[in-house]
C-alpha cells in the first residue's frame, strides 16, 4: 500500500534533518546507510526523496567522482524548521545519536580531497584539499599532469601523505630566506 501524504512529508523530512544535523555534506551512500539501517524507507524511495528535495532546491547535490553529496539550502533549513515537529521525538533522537557516533568520522573522510578532471588539451587537473573539522580549506593545491595514471598517482599519494605535505610546505613557505638569497 502506498505510503499516506504524511508519511511522504515526514520521510523527506527526516533526510533534510539528518543533513541539517550533521552539519556537512553527507554522500548519498551515508544517507542511505542510515535510512535503511532503521527501516525508515527502502533505496528506491530514498533515492526518490533526494531527486525530489533537489529538485524542491532544498538540497543541494554535487559530484566529485564516483561520489555524490548533500548539503542543506537556506530554503531547506527553513523548511526542516518550521515543520521539525512533525518528526516523532524518536527519529530525532536516533539521528541524534547517529550524528554523535559518526561525525568525527565523516568529518574526517571529508577533510581530505583529491580529484581528477581531464582537461581538453589531454592532461588532467588534479585538485588537492585539506579542511579543517568545520570545513575550512587550510590547503589547497591544483596541478596538471600528463596521465590518468600520474593523477591517480597524486591522488593517492595526497590522501595518504597529507600531514607530511602540509607540515612541509608550511615550514617552506613560513621560513625566513633573507639570508639565502643574499
Amino acid at each position: 500500500m502506498p505510503d499516506s501524504i504524511e508519511q511522504l512529508a515526514e520521510h523527506k523530512l527526516i533526510i533534510l534533518h539528518l543533513v541539517q544535523k550533521m552539519g556537512i555534506a553527507l554522500s548519498n551512500s551515508e544517507i542511505c546507510q542510515f535510512l535503511l539501517s532503521k527501516n525508515y524507507m527502502d533505496y528506491f524511495s530514498v533515492q526518490q526523496y533526494l531527486a525530489e528535495l533537489t529538485e524542491a532546491g532544498w538540497l543541494e547535490k554535487t559530484k566529485e567522482q564516483n561520489n555524490t553529496r548533500y548539503t542543506l539550502t537556506d530554503e531547506g533549513e527553513d523548511v526542516v524548521n518550521y515543520f521539525i515537529n512533525r518528526i516523532s521525538a524518536e527519529v530525532k533522537n536516533e539521528i541524534g545519536i547517529y550524528v554523535r557516533e559518526n561525525s568525527k568520522r565523516i568529518r574526517a573522510e571529508y577533510a581530505v580531497t583529491a580529484n581528477y578532471f581531464p582537461e581538453l588539451n589531454g592532461d588532467f587537473l588534479v585538485k588537492c584539499s585539506l579542511c579543517d573539522d568545520a570545513g575550512a580549506t587550510l590547503m589547497e593545491i591544483n596541478v596538471s599532469v600528463v596521465s590518468k595514471a600520474q593523477a591517480l598517482q597524486v591522488c593517492r599519494n595526497w590522501r595518504k601523505h597529507v600531514n607530511q605535505y602540509y607540515r612541509s610546505f608550511l615550514s617552506a613557505l613560513a621560513e625566513d630566506t633573507t639570508e639565502k638569497n643574499r
